[in-house]
């Protein structure tokens, strides 16, 4: 075999690989006597089809299998004898494969950048320490005895008043019924319920009164007939029902499972610290990763962030579509989905320039000054940051953790956890991507160990609102693997 490299430019390589035909030539009457031990046909003792029989009928078939094996185990050969490590598969084209021909082709490649760890006791960062509010956590048992609370009939007649329940029927129209078959619909008059305004048109009414009210459904109502549209409906008030008394106390903790209220109270608040806890580390690995960012400078694989912006922009269009065709759908009466013509609506590319991908009325060009771009080079470089930190650490996520986290994402799916488990022991990508978080995490904190952590003790609104202040654009990128793919190579997740 010989190999020339023909192209050294940035992480770009390029080789012109040649095979003598004698080589495959070798193989190919190796291949041919095999085939003669092993080949039935009709009319010829086992081991006695000719060879000349067996190259006519299967040379053209054994000379691409041969073909194929060679160029994989050459370029393979070519890739592991010069120590390099492509970010992607490499590219081949094959220049010249006749028979009595030295077979000829190109491997073309991009090479993973050498990437120095810097001196990670240079970053400083600051970690937002909060405490439960105890009126929030008082709050939240209040609203958990609302929800448990009783009722009972009331049997004067009378007016209801926002802290009655009042029991109503549909009468018009027929379909579709804003909540389930329209019959003895129970609804809060406090403004608590799913729909504030109708509890608001309610009030004041009294049983055996028929009311027409108008209901703004939200856009994400759980009816899909109903959501974002406007309708009168003509209920009729069949009872009112005034609430017991709200109690707070080991009653109403027994109710909801737990021995005793002060349980009940413990428990509501150590979810309170584990939520604020949750929104503090995702603010701090944000703001390392902002840092790890600025650190380190060096060339990306071209080929790698290409994807990412392809993956980036295909997610956006993806959610413009569903958002248009929502509109759509409320405009002329068609369903979400399809257009005016009642085909399924599309995105379209800007038309002549494949360069410019079109979202909504933007268009955001592939150009590496446009945002999308921007940010597919950030979550390529951070991808291979940390990829690079935990293979010179030697961090792995065991066996353990990811059977953990297995039985984690199939109890999001309630009688179907031993289907989930299945698909993720038989999928390799779909345990890839169980991982890859897992991995991404390790990896996080092992930087956090070694950068100066400074605490500030803050109220729980001002960390809420301070997240909220540092969502970006990267947010519509957001995925659920987790800010950094760790799979290999690349970035995945939202980097912001």
């Amino acid at each position: 075999m010989q190999v020339t490299e023909t192209k050294v430019e940035d992480l770009s390589r390029e080789f012109k690989v040649t095979i003598p035909a004698a080589e495959i030539e070798q193989k190919f009457e190796q291949r041919l006597n095999k085939l003669v031990e092993s080949v039935r046909l009709p009319g010829f003792r086992p081991g006695k089809v000719p060879v000349t029989l067996l190259r006519k009928r299967y040379g053209d078939s054994l000379r691409g299998e041969i073909i194929e094996e060679t160029i994989n185990e050459s370029s393979k050969s070519v890739i592991t004898d010069r120590g390099l490590r492509p970010a992607l598969p490499p590219r081949v084209e094959l220049q010249v494969a006749a028979d009595s021909a030295d077979l000829e082709y190109t491997l073309a490649l991009e090479v993973l950048p050498e990437i120095e760890q810097p001196d990670f006791a240079q970053i400083a960062l600051e970690r937002l320490v909060v405490e439960p509010d105890e009126s929030q956590v008082t709050a939240t048992v209040e609203r958990l005895a609302n929800m448990v609370r009783g009722s009972q009939p009331v049997t004067e007649q009378r007016p209801a008043t926002v802290d009655d329940l009042i029991v109503v029927d549909v009468v018009a129209p027929a379909d579709p019924k804003p909540f389930g078959d329209g019959k003895s619909m129970t609804l809060p008059l406090d403004g608590d319920g799913p729909l504030p305004e109708l509890a608001a048109q309610l009030c004041g009414a009294e049983a055996g009164e028929t009311r027409v009210v108008t209901i703004t459904f939200p856009a994400d109502y759980g009816v899909a007939d109903l959501a974002g549209t406007t309708g009168e409906y003509e209920m009729l008030v069949k009872e009112l029902r005034q609430r017991d008394p709200l109690s707070l106390d080991d009653e109403l903790a027994k109710k909801l499972g737990v021995e005793s209220l002060e349980e009940l109270t413990k428990d509501i608040r150590e979810h309170h610290a584990q939520e604020l806890k949750t929104v503090s580390r995702a603010r701090l690995k944000r703001a390392l990763l902002d840092q790890l960012d600025k650190l380190y400078s060096f060339s990306l694989p071209k080929g790698l962030v290409e994807r990412e912006y392809e993956t980036i922009t295909r997610r956006l269009k993806a959610e413009d579509a569903t958002a248009s065709s929502a509109e759509t759908a409320d405009a002329v009466g068609t369903e979400p989905g399809a257009g005016a013509d009642g085909s399924v609506a599309e995105v379209e590319a800007s038309a002549g320039d494949a360069s410019v991908v079109t979202i909504g009325d933007t268009q955001h060009s592939q150009d590496p000054t446009g945002e999308y771009y921007e940010l597919a080079e950030r979550r390529v470089r951070l991808g291979l940051v940390l990829a690079e930190v935990g293979q010179r650490n030697n961090l792995r996520v065991t066996p353990e953790e990811i059977g953990k986290a297995m039985v984690a994402e199939a109890r999001r799916y309630p009688g179907q956890e031993k289907a989930v488990i299945d698909f993720l022991r038989n999928n390799a990508e779909a345990r890839e991507a169980i991982a890859a978080p897992l991995l991404e995490e390790k990896v996080v904190d092992f930087i956090l160990e070694m950068v100066k952590v400074e605490d500030r003790t803050v109220s729980a609104e001002d960390l809420l609102r301070a997240d909220d202040d540092d969502t970006t654009f990267a947010g519509v990128a957001s995925s659920s693997q987790g800010e950094v793919g760790m799979q290999t190579t690349e970035a995945d997740g939202d980097l912001r």
